[in-house]
């Protein structure tokens, strides 16, 4: 080879080199998720998604003290430049209005189509999946307890506790009672709890925490904080309420996922929420105990609560402030 040549060559490989160096590397394939879903529940399912499918996910949690509420508020505020993708709830309440404000946008999922109506969105706006429960927590100190309108029962008196109603199930459990029993009765029940001096604490999981050291006798609370509970030593059992013939029954809380509208990542939005919806994900939940029943067969021998989320939905607001005003005496 000539040294002219051999020059030529040199200067071709090093431009090559340099031209190399001066390109950007290649765009992680990502998704932004927002979730109420526990974290330690959550990051395992969603690294198996990022291992089958090499798209990495950034996601936020809320605090146990803001579970929902916050992360649905800031979903709001970004409304007009959103920064995330997906929503993925442990309730159905706050994704009802945040479909309702435009905040999510329709999306047929795939994996939506084996879930049964009552679960998700006719628009498609949200999908439900992985029923938790409204449970009572109960010391075995405590007389034998069977229904949530036990907890006015004068033995119980300065003993039992609720989280206080301004964010995730206890919030949207508070909306369905109003609904259920309209606002006379739900005052009533309310009433009853202030004046057996009910106490308000910062969460549902400090409800079993309370009861399961035998500080409380008796809560409201999920069924997955009964679980890490006892699983830490407490001692409690938990109920689930109402289960008689004349009795309203348990409250079934899907967890649910949405599409955020204006996603910045919207093909991989959508193939997030295709796995979150799949009953892979949802028996991943029931087995880590953070949900109890599956959409598909909510259990035969267990009397669900007949719920319209979507009025419960509507009718949050106003079942808060008057919870708060009566249980905080304002």
């Amino acid at each position: 080879m000539n040294i002219p040549h051999l020059f030529n060559v040199l200067l071709l490989f090093f431009i090559c080199i340099l031209s190399s160096c001066n390109r950007p590397p290649p765009k992680t394939e990502q998704v932004i998720l927002y979730t109420s879903v526990d974290e330690p529940v959550a990051r395992p399912i969603i690294q198996e998604f990022e291992r089958q499918t090499g798209i990495s996910v950034i996601f936020r949690t809320d605090a146990e003290s803001t579970k929902t509420a916050g992360l649905a508020e800031r979903l709001e505020a970004e409304k007009a430049n959103p920064q995330a993708d997906v929503w993925w709830s442990n309730e159905p309440f706050h994704t009802i209005n945040l479909a309702q404000q435009k905040v999510l946008a329709p999306y047929a999922s795939p994996s939506a189509s084996r879930i049964p109506a009552e679960f998700k969105d006719k628009g498609n706006f949200w999908a439900g999946t992985s029923l938790r429960m409204r449970v009572l927590a109960v010391s075995p100190k405590s007389k034998p307890i069977h229904s949530i309108f036990d907890l006015s029962d004068p033995s119980l008196r300065s003993k039992i506790c609720i989280s206080r109603p301004i964010a995730g199930t206890a919030k949207g459990h508070i909306a369905v009672l109003y609904t259920a029993m309209g606002r006379e009765n739900f005052q009533k029940y309310l009433t009853g709890l202030r004046d057996n001096q009910i106490r308000l604490v910062g969460g549902n999981s400090i409800v079993a925490e309370l009861v399961g050291s035998g500080q409380m006798l008796a809560g409201i609370t999920d069924n997955d904080d009964v679980d890490a509970a006892a699983r830490e030593g407490g001692k409690l059992e938990m109920v689930l309420p109402d289960q008689g013939p004349n009795e309203m029954g348990a409250l079934a809380v899907p967890c649910t996922v949405g599409l955020v509208a204006g996603a910045a990542h919207e093909a991989n939005a959508k193939k997030l929420i295709d796995y979150l919806l799949s009953q892979t994900v949802e028996y991943q939940l029931i087995d880590r105990h953070f949900a109890r029943y599956s959409v598909l067969n909510p259990a035969a021998n267990v009397k669900f609560m007949q719920v319209d989320y979507a009025q419960a939905a509507a009718n949050m607001k106003d079942a808060v402030e008057l919870s708060l005003k009566i249980l905080e005496g304002r």
